[in-house]
């Protein structure tokens, strides 16, 4: 497998695996109030939902400015990440996919400036 390919794979299951994440977070797994809901998904998720198709066809732009929002899901996963309970290891996890997000994202845009 390429590099490349490698890298894109990577970027791929980290954003959608994020944008999974973010809602089920919201929704399933740690809801907060009911009136919130609604808006906390909508400014979590929409940055990712604008990015999946410039993600899947590998766009440079997308991929750019998608690292730079990945920073923010890390952020967040690391202001919680000491909560106890699921809220706690549901920010790790935030943490952890966000940082494979914005490898990949470089990875992808270096190894093709590379080539």
């Amino acid at each position: 497998m390429r590099p490349v390919s490698l890298a894109h794979g990577v970027t791929v299951a980290a954003h959608l695996g994020l944008l999974a994440l973010v809602l089920s977070w919201l929704t399933w797994l740690a809801p907060p109030q009911p009136g919130l809901i609604a808006p906390l998904a909508l400014i979590t998720a929409t940055p990712l939902v604008i990015g999946v198709r410039g993600i899947l066809h590998a766009r440079n732009y997308t991929l750019a400015w998608t690292s730079l929002v990945s920073l923010a899901y890390f952020v967040h996963g690391a202001a919680l990440a000491g909560s106890p309970g699921q809220s706690g290891w549901l920010a790790v996890t935030e943490i952890v996919l966000s940082m494979a997000l914005f490898t990949g994202c470089l990875a992808v845009i270096r190894l093709r400036r590379t080539r």
